[in-house]
């Protein structure tokens, strides 16, 4: 398993709190706010509802990730729109050529682990299965990419055709260990980013990700940088991922951008309009020159 690292070379530090946090995990929150908001191809499509016939075959669900409020610590009390999933921005108007849109988001209070597991969530999904959708696609931006992942591992049978993460966190954010620029009530859900923690809920995770389940990773980086502002390479596509011959686009792109600019844009499209497959290790190990410009043994099997 690959170890988070500060930029200046340091690995990361666990938090005091992190034993509070790691307690939380266990249990799964059933009172969240939350929201599920049609986007594309219009936004006034009608909720779902069960058995509402579908205008398209295929529903992708955004799910967006952290945003702190340093001075307005009101607003991680509710579920709003992210920018990125405006009706009016590219990413849902450019699926929503193919796909209904929607997008899910939650109030920031809860450990990011325990959002998948909201009725909400759960119940959009089976809307959409209801529905009719032939396909169901999750695309989860930072940490958004976590409760899609986490989703589809949890709950493999619920109808979820496909995963896309975006510049997701899998074993944490260094930044995740500064203490400062976020109000209390959001501490829960920032320290659980925390490498250190990422780093031990993959050590004690048993389940993988449903081979049924298409998944694929967008790896955002700074050109000259191992990572995008926020994350490093290593974490959005980390060894166990890497195990499970998930594949891996690289995007030259910074982690706020991801879902906005045209390289993002275009690279998430086109995996949720693609057919996607596990890779082999010699295709890992390919890959793996590529994004991380550097040998490694191939890992063993999961």
């Amino acid at each position: 398993m690959s170890e988070s690292r500060h930029p200046d070379g340091k690995d990361a530090v666990m938090s005091p709190s992190l034993a509070v946090v790691l307690s939380i995990l266990a249990a799964p929150t059933a009172t969240l706010p939350t929201d599920l908001k049609p986007v594309a191809p219009d936004a006034l499509m009608h909720p779902l509802a069960p058995l509402q016939p579908v205008r398209k075959e295929r529903a992708a669900i955004l799910i967006h990730g952290m945003k702190l409020f340093p001075l307005r610590p009101h607003k991680a009390l509710r579920p709003d729109l992210h920018d990125w999933q405006e009706p009016a921005t590219d990413l849902p108007k450019t699926l929503g050529a193919t796909f209904d849109v929607y997008a899910f988001c939650y109030a920031q209070l809860v450990p990011v682990d325990a959002v998948c597991h909201t009725p909400a969530l759960r119940a959009a999904v089976a809307s959409c299965k209801a529905a009719g959708y032939k396909e169901i696609v999750l695309i989860g931006h930072s940490c958004g990419g976590i409760i899609a992942r986490e989703f589809v591992e949890a709950y493999p049978d619920a109808g979820v055709t496909k995963v896309i993460q975006v510049a997701t966190p899998n074993m944490g954010s260094d930044l995740a260990v500064v203490k400062t620029g976020y109000p209390k009530i959001q501490s829960a859900f920032v320290e659980s980013v925390i490498p250190a923690l990422r780093q031990d809920v993959a050590s004690r995770g048993k389940r993988l990700i449903p081979p049924k389940v298409e998944f694929a990773t967008v790896v955002c980086k700074l050109r000259g940088f191992d990572g995008d502002g926020l994350v490093w390479m290593d974490a959005q596509w980390p060894d166990d991922l890497q195990r499970q011959g998930v594949p891996a686009t690289i995007v030259q792109i910074n982690h706020f951008e991801a879902c906005k600019g045209p390289a993002g844009v275009k690279a998430i499209t086109e995996l949720a309009r693609e057919k996607l497959t596990r890779w082999s290790p010699e295709e890992v190990e390919k890959a793996r020159r590529v994004i991380f410009r550097e040998e490694k043994p191939t890992p063993p099997g999961p």
